[in-house]
């Protein structure tokens, strides 16, 4: 159940983004992980206390909403990085 640890989705998202920490200065590397770790925080006490409340239907309509939010920024980033 490895995909279930932060520490292993925080690996897979340098990866995907094309990071090391080891090729990373140190302040980039803990700045980083910090917004990774807020950003992951942020998304469960989400899950744990709003989208928990609702419905199956409405929980898998919101997570696809926000699946596409997060979709739309990444589009506009490759095609405008600046």
């Amino acid at each position: 159940m490895e995909k279930f640890d932060i520490e292993f989705q925080y690996n897979l998202y340098l990866d995907k983004v094309g990071l090391s920490e080891e090729n990373m200065h140190p302040v980039q590397a803990q700045e980083t992980k910090r917004a990774f770790m807020a950003a992951a925080g942020q998304i469960l006490v989400l899950l744990r206390d709003d989208i928990s409340e609702l419905s199956d239907d409405e929980g898998v309509e919101v997570l696809e909403k926000l699946m596409t939010q997060v979709a739309n920024f990444w589009t506009s980033e490759i095609v405008n990085p600046n």
